[in-house]
């Protein structure tokens, strides 16, 4: 089965089928991405995992939920999904839901599982999820473009940052920048992302795309993950350190050898571990942390550690989302001092870049962190990169860090100019 068969076979069926008192169907697996240009909810949610064989697709809203509301509704609902999307910064409201159609892809196969519709209280039909009428599109040139904050702000940016680790406020500071692309024409944002995700097949990443309105969605092909948590078992890893691959296997051991045995960036990784290993001995029965090792991407390598925890009975999922994020890796050291200089500093709020998203169930719940992202908003798409800054930091290398960051996005973008 492909996407193109399901949608002009299996619909009536399913239609008929709710008739008939089922809301749960099987399939063979097929590609989850292919159905994101025919959704026709305002609310779509695609998550594939790193590591996992798991891919989620969950269109429409059938329930919001409070963060208060979370841990009792998945104790009592094991068997459903829920989409998380928060933002960075914490004053900001969390967005928990049901969807109304919930894709999951795992082990060959496919199941659908249906909820009744936040609005109608009765399962949506297949012509409200789906439009199966519509022409193939593709993402057009982009018109105009800027650098938000330029070279020479970005200069400044660093340079305040080096005056706050030589007063001993801060340890680490993580900063961000922004390529901002228009078009004449509001973007597509499933199309642009099946492009976005078709181009960097190859990394190996979380891939989100979630549909908040008509016209805004936040995409991201992140390496980091905040968690895995299989009942109470967790998983999550330090990454910190980074530099560009190399040409050839030559050049590219050379920099990794770099990458190793730099004290900037040993140092930089040695702070996201003490960190995350502090924040979670309050919650963890047991504790491991593995030897680094080199995270190889298409287009940049890191040092990371995996970390692996047995946590304590009591611990629910939305307060270990609360304690772990934000990771030194997005945002400093100590954080309650780095978010207000970050702020200060970049003179935007980030919004949903580096903030927690993923789905949360009873058995199995990961939560990402949306770096390598872009937000699309009608017909402007903006990309964001950002670097761990320490005592030692050049701002020109880390401006070709941060550009290095956005290549997944770029390179895809700028086809269309070519």
């Amino acid at each position: 089965m492909n996407a193109e068969s399901f949608l002009k076979e299996e619909l009536q069926k399913i239609d008929f089928g709710v008739r008939q008192g089922n809301s749960l169907f099987v399939y063979p697996e097929f590609s989850l991405v292919d159905l994101l240009p025919f959704a026709a909810t305002e609310e779509v949610f695609f998550f594939e995992s790193k590591e996992e064989d798991f891919s989620f697709l969950g269109l429409g809203k059938s329930k919001i939920l409070s963060t208060a509301e979370v841990q009792k509704h998945i104790e009592k609902k094991s068997h459903e999904i829920l989409v998380y999307q928060s933002h960075f910064e914490d004053e900001s409201p969390r967005l928990v839901y049901l969807p109304e159609w919930c894709f999951v892809k795992k082990g060959g196969e496919i199941t659908l599982k249906l909820h009744h519709s936040n609005d109608y209280k009765s399962y949506s039909p297949s012509n409200i999820i789906f439009n199966t009428q519509i022409w193939e599109s593709f993402v057009n040139h982009w018109t105009s473009y800027e650098e938000r904050p330029e070279s020479d702000e970005w200069k400044t940016m660093i340079d305040q940052s080096l005056r706050l680790f030589s007063k001993k406020e801060l340890e680490k500071i993580v900063l961000s920048r922004k390529k901002i692309f228009s078009y004449d024409e509001m973007i597509e944002m499933p199309v642009m992302f099946r492009e976005l995700y078709q181009g960097n097949q190859n990394s190996s990443h979380f891939s989100v795309f979630h549909q908040l309105q008509y016209n805004q969605a936040f995409i991201s092909f992140t390496p980091e993950r905040l968690f895995t948590l299989k009942n109470k078992n967790l998983e999550t890893i330090s990454l910190a350190g980074s530099i560009m691959r190399g040409k050839d296997e030559t050049e590219d051991q050379a920099l990794e050898e770099t990458l190793k045995n730099s004290d900037k960036l040993t140092r930089e990784h040695s702070i996201v571990t003490n960190a995350i290993k502090e924040k979670l001995s309050t919650v963890a029965d047991k504790l491991e942390i593995s030897p680094l090792f080199t995270m190889k991407l298409p287009y940049i390598q890191h040092r990371q550690a995996t970390i692996k925890a047995v946590l304590k009975k009591n611990t629910d999922v939305i307060s270990l989302i609360d304690l772990l994020h934000p990771t030194p890796a997005v945002g400093g050291i100590p954080f309650e001092k780095a978010r207000i200089r970050i702020l200060e500093i970049e003179k935007e709020k980030r919004g949903f870049y580096a903030a927690p998203v993923g789905i949360i169930s009873k058995d199995f719940t990961e939560i990402a962190v949306g770096i390598r992202s872009a937000l699309i908003e009608g017909p402007v798409i903006t990309v964001y990169g950002g670097a761990g800054i320490v005592a030692g930091s050049i701002a020109e290398e880390e401006w070709i860090e941060t550009g290095t960051k956005m290549h997944p996005f770029i390179k895809v973008i700028n086809k269309s100019v070519i």
